[in-house]
């Protein structure tokens, strides 16, 4: 697949005076005359910055290369073929916000909350798998975002919760040892391989 993209921004704004920045993916206008297009997403984050003017912020090269990645994963194409994407649909929109998270949210800490090591058989990962994070509370659903040697990053697809209390909501980003990640056949929500997780 051709990963010729136009030049993507992020829209940051705090116009309700709030004190949380909200984020938006900035279409630029593609002739003159023509409106730079906004995509709002369910991504804010904390800010000390006083003015209420939007920030716009080019996507960097990780941005692109996770989106391509994630879409790579749900669009299969001949290498040769170029796609045309609508950013208005609702599984890009879902990859958008992936994206987003990883960008501007912090991770959560995973010191106390994985669970018993036990022997069991585990999988190469990749970005843009659906997996079970073994925790103390639980196998809970999530997606991979990002891999290293020793970790995974990953986007929560549902709450690590303690019975009735939430303990880390859902769309929250952890960092996690590898070990810790299995199967997203552990997790009693694991949603089949057909199903479009965002």
């Amino acid at each position: 697949m051709n990963a010729e993209m136009q030049p993507l921004f992020w829209r940051i704004s705090d116009q309700d005076k709030s004190g949380f920045e909200a984020v938006s993916l900035l279409m630029p206008a593609n002739a003159d005359g023509e409106e730079a297009t906004e995509y709002p997403t369910e991504v804010s984050f904390r800010s000390n910055r006083s003015s209420t003017h939007p920030v716009d912020l080019r996507w960097s090269e990780e941005d692109s290369d996770l989106f391509m990645n994630l879409l790579d994963r749900l669009i299969e194409a001949d290498a040769e073929d170029s796609i045309e994407l609508d950013i208005s649909d609702s599984v890009i929109q879902g990859i958008i916000q992936l994206v987003a998270l990883v960008r501007f949210k912090s991770p959560w800490p995973t010191d106390e909350l994985t669970g018993d090591d036990f022997i069991t058989e585990r999988e190469e990962l990749e970005v843009g798998d659906l997996v079970s994070l073994n925790t103390r509370y639980g196998f809970t659903l999530a997606i991979v975002v990002g891999l290293d040697s020793i970790d995974a990053t990953c986007v929560l697809m549902e709450a690590v919760a303690d019975g009735e209390q939430v303990l880390i909501p859902d769309h929250s980003l952890l960092v996690i040892n590898r070990h810790y990640v299995l199967s997203p056949a552990f997790s009693d929500e694991d949603m089949g391989d057909d199903a479009v997780y965002h």
